[in-house]
């Protein structure tokens, strides 16, 4: 497993502060955006993010996006522009929201995963879509939105479930990520490729611990 934190601030100057916090343990990370429709929760909004970026700051850095949002084709837009100046890695919406994956994946040239609500089950999701074509899968162990919400434990099972039905494209792991499931989580016999710590990152005042922490199970 290796790490790829996630980010969701309410300001956008705060997505600049933590991210200047994490930067110097974390080079790929995952920013989050709620548009306060789809979740109950309101992040920043893109355009203020775009405003607060700077060369020195993103200089290096791997990001990945996690659309929580309705209207997704708007942000893919957007993003898709935003790549001429940062480096985005991957882009998730939300399988729910039932995308015409091939033809929103035509449209962009980075790639678009689709993230699994706890709710959401596998073997929907294979009848909806031909996982091969799938570039990743993000799985959510809580009920998307604000950060701080129960881990669902029973949401792992789909890591094994996708890669018994052969699915061998990057697995994420989003949701509550933290020392008390991580042991857990470590112990699967089908692991996620990357797990995306929220506060036990990003909200503590112990960062250096919880990085040290994290490495003891994981690969950085």
């Amino acid at each position: 497993m290796q790490i790829c934190p996630s980010i969701l601030e309410y300001k956008a100057e705060d997505y600049l502060l933590t991210i200047k916090k994490l930067s110097p343990y974390y080079k790929y990370l995952q920013i989050d955006f709620s548009d306060g429709v789809y979740v109950n929760s309101k992040t920043a909004g893109l355009d203020d993010f775009i405003k607060i970026i700077d060369p020195v700051t993103f200089n290096g850095l791997t990001l990945d996006f996690h659309l929580m949002v309705k209207e997704y084709e708007t942000y893919l837009t957007k993003l898709e522009a935003l790549k001429k100046i940062i480096n985005i890695k991957n882009v998730f919406i939300h399988y729910d929201l039932s995308p015409k994956y091939e033809v929103v994946t035509a449209k962009y040239t980075f790639p678009i995963g689709l993230v699994l609500n706890p709710q959401d089950q596998i073997d929907d999701l294979s009848k909806q879509y031909n996982l091969n074509n799938i570039s990743c899968v993000q799985i959510m162990s809580v009920i998307p939105g604000a950060q701080g919400k129960p881990f669902m434990p029973e949401t792992l099972n789909k890591i094994e479930q996708l890669r018994l039905l052969d699915y061998r494209k990057e697995i994420f792991l989003d949701g509550a990520v933290n020392d008390k499931t991580i042991p857990l989580i470590s112990s699967l016999k089908h692991r996620p490729d990357f797990i995306c710590p929220g506060s036990f990152l990003a909200k503590t005042d112990k960062l250096k611990e919880h990085v040290d922490y994290l490495l003891e199970y994981t690969h950085g």
